[in-house]
């Protein structure tokens, strides 16, 4: 009886676990390189090349993958580092006489602010490349940024999926404000910054998702490995959201000693 008792909890706690991760903060960082040829005035199309790296995913905090074939190379880098855990993301894409190349990296992480008053502030963004190549095909640099007061659920790597479908149709989330910058196609060094004004309640909770993106088609080439960051104005009272996840693992840990004592008794009696 003793037993099965355990048995049913651990069942029932491992429900909850599910129950709660379902319901956990998401966060993580993902990067990816991809090759894609022949490219006349399409690209791709039967008989086609692909060639394609990534790293990362959700619940990491760094990554890289790069890629080098006939069709073009690159390389995308990403991290969640410095005292604010701010996404630091480069990618560089160069590509072949007949190919296009695309290089990505993504970040995301949920910040609580646990100040007790209201207070105003930035997320400033800086944004560091170059692009160029053939005049009729130059390469392309461009980021996006947003940040959304709530918990976010749903670990995404496209910004448009992320913006237009996931903020919307949650319910307790809402855009406090995006930011988007494309560099230069004259293939000199550019650098661009942007800012994102926040105001924030004692006990908010939001997220940072931002993204950069790079690379060329038929000659082009993007070259922003160095790179998007951002720093907070003002980061004092703001802390990095502990995911529930973590939380899971005490479950598991309790068990463990649970049954421990469990069949102790047992061996005893």
């Amino acid at each position: 009886m003793k037993l099965r008792s355990v048995s049913s909890l651990f069942t029932g706690l491992i429900f909850l676990g599910i129950a709660l991760s379902a319901q956990a903060a998401t966060w993580g960082v993902e990067v990816g390189v991809s090759t894609l040829s022949p490219c006349p005035s399409f690209c791709g199309g039967p008989g086609g090349a692909f060639g394609f790296s990534e790293d990362g995913g959700e619940f990491s905090t760094s990554a890289f993958a790069t890629l080098a074939n006939n069709d073009g190379d690159g390389q995308a880098t990403a991290s969640l580092s410095g005292p604010s855990m701010l996404p630091v993301l480069g990618a560089e894409g160069f590509s072949g006489a007949n190919s296009r190349t695309d290089a990505s990296a993504v970040g995301m992480l949920g910040y609580t602010y646990t100040g007790q008053n209201r207070t105003s502030i930035s997320l400033d963004i800086r944004l560091d490349g170059k692009s160029g190549g053939p005049p009729t095909d130059p390469g392309w640099v461009n980021s996006n940024v947003a940040v959304v007061r709530g918990n976010v659920t749903y670990f995404s790597t496209h910004y448009a999926t992320f913006i237009y479908e996931i903020v919307p149709g949650t319910p307790g989330l809402s855009l406090m404000g995006e930011s988007s910058m494309t560099l230069s196609t004259d293939g000199s060094l550019d650098q661009q910054s942007d800012s994102i004004a926040l105001v924030l309640e004692p006990g908010d909770v939001f997220f940072v998702w931002a993204g950069v993106n790079a690379g060329g088609i038929r000659g082009g080439y993007g070259d922003a490995f160095s790179t998007l960051s951002m720093s907070f104005s003002d980061p004092a009272g703001i802390n990095t959201a502990v995911p529930v996840p973590a939380a899971i693992w005490l479950f598991g840990s309790g068990l463990v000693g649970l049954l421990g004592i469990n069949r102790r008794r047992k061996n005893a009696g």
